[in-house]
C-alpha cells in the first residue's frame, strides 16, 4: 500500500522529519520523492542534521530504497553529494524521465526579475526547467547523464509490481496546498501542483493502492517569499525566538522565514483536497513548555488548545482524519505516536 506525505501550509512544515520517522519505524520498501530542489527537507537523528534537496527523506533506513520518480527535478553535482553525504548510491533509482535542471536554466531564472523578485524564486533553475518541459523546448533528462547511468530504472513498473507483492511504498511530496499552482495563493505559489494526487501521479501510482494521507501542519504559518500571511509577526524579538530556537531558516533559500497566525482556511482546504486521513503536527514545542513531551496529557493548556481546536476542524471536513504524530523536539525520535 502507499502512504503519502504532504504539506498543509505553505511549505516548511516539516515533512521531512515525518517522512523520515514513518520510513525508519516503518517497514517501507520504497521511500520515494518528487518535486524540485528549490524545497529542502531536514532531518535529524541524534543531534547530526541532514539538509535535503534530492534524496528521500526515508534514507535513514538502510531497508529502503530511494526513489527519484518522473516528476522530480534535481541538479546532478548535488544529487552525488548528497548520495555522498548519505551513503546511499546502493539504494537509489531514479526514472529515466526525471529532469536535471541545468546551469543555462538556473542563469534564465535568475535573470528574470518577475520570479526573482515578484514571485520569490530561490534561483535553483526549478521554476524554468518546469517551463521549458511544458513548451516541449529541450530538456536534459536523467537517461541522459552518463554519471547517473546506474541509478535508470523504469520506476512505474518497479513500484506497480511492488505493490502487487503486497509491499509498503512511502511517497514524500514536497511544498505545501497554499503554493500550489492550482490551488494556492496566486501568483504567489511554485511552479507545479504540491498535492496527494499529483505526488502519485508524478511517481507513475495511482489512486486505488493509497492507504493513508498525512497532511503535516505546524501551530503557526512560515512563507520565504512574498505572498499573503494572516496576522504576521513583526516583533523582532518574537521573530528572534523562532528563528533561533524553531530554525526557521530557508533550508535552501537561507532566508529568514516570515512568521503568521495559524490559518484554518487552508487548513481545511489541506484536509479536503489531499484526502487527508492522518495529521502530523510538528513545532508543538514553539508553544514554551512543551520540549520532548512524551505523554498528550503532559501538553501545556495553551497546546492542548490548539490539538483541541484542530480536532474539531478535522471532524468538520471529509475524510475527517485524526491527529497521528506529534513533534515535540528537532530530533526525529521526538515524536510522539497517539
Amino acid at each position: 500500500m502507499i502512504d503519502i506525505v504532504c504539506g498543509g501550509q505553505a511549505g516548511d512544515e516539516g515533512k521531512g522529519k515525518i517522512s523520515a520517522y514513518l520510513s525508519y519505524k516503518g517497514s517501507y520498501a520504497y521511500c520515494v520523492r518528487v518535486g524540485g530542489p528549490n524545497a529542502g527537507h531536514t532531518v535529524v537523528q541524534n543531534g547530526t542534521s541532514y539538509t535535503l534537496k534530492n534524496i528521500p527523506s526515508g534514507f535513514l533506513n538502510p531497508a529502503t530504497k530511494l526513489v527519484l520518480g518522473a516528476g522530480a527535478y534535481t541538479k546532478t553535482e548535488w544529487l552525488l553529494k548528497e548520495l555522498e553525504v548519505t551513503g546511499t548510491a546502493e539504494r537509489l533509482i531514479i526514472d529515466p524521465h526525471a529532469v536535471l535542471i541545468t546551469e543555462e536554466e538556473t542563469a534564465r531564472e535568475r535573470g528574470a526579475a518577475h520570479f526573482m523578485s515578484h514571485i520569490g524564486s530561490v534561483g535553483t533553475g526549478l521554476g524554468q526547467a518546469v517551463k521549458d518541459r511544458i513548451e516541449r523546448r529541450s530538456v536534459k533528462f536523467a537517461k541522459d547523464e552518463p554519471l547517473l547511468k546506474e541509478f535508470i530504472q523504469d520506476v512505474p513498473e518497479l513500484l506497480n509490481k511492488a505493490l502487487d507483492r503486497g509491499e509498503d511504498i512511502l511517497l514524500e511530496g514536497t511544498q505545501g496546498i497554499k503554493l500550489s499552482l492550482l490551488h494556492g495563493e496566486y501568483p504567489f505559489v511554485t511552479s507545479r501542483d504540491t498535492t496527494a494526487a499529483t505526488f502519485l501521479g508524478e511517481a507513475g501510482l495511482g489512486p486505488k493502492s493509497v492507504r493513508d494521507v498525512y497532511v503535516v501542519f505546524k501551530p503557526y504559518i512560515t512563507r520565504v517569499g512574498p505572498g499573503p500571511l494572516a496576522h504576521e509577526m513583526t516583533d523582532e524579538k518574537e521573530l528572534e525566538i523562532y528563528h533561533t530556537k524553531g530554525h526557521e531558516i530557508g533550508s535552501v533559500s537561507k532566508r529568514l522565514r516570515r512568521i503568521g497566525a495559524f490559518e484554518k482556511t487552508s487548513a481545511s482546504r489541506a484536509i479536503m483536497i489531499n484526502n487527508c486521513t492522518k495529521i502530523a503536527i510538528t513545532h508543538i514545542d514553539m508553544f514554551a513548555g512543551n520540549d520532548r513531551v512524551k505523554k498528550y496529557e503532559d501538553f501545556t493548556p495553551q497546546a492542548k488548545a490548539f490539538l483541541e481546536d484542530l480536532k474539531a476542524l478535522s471532524r468538520e471536513v471529509y475524510p475527517h482524519p485524526e491527529i497521528a504524530l506529534i513533534s515535540t523536539g528537532p530530533d526525529m525520535e521526538d515524536t510522539l505516536v497517539l
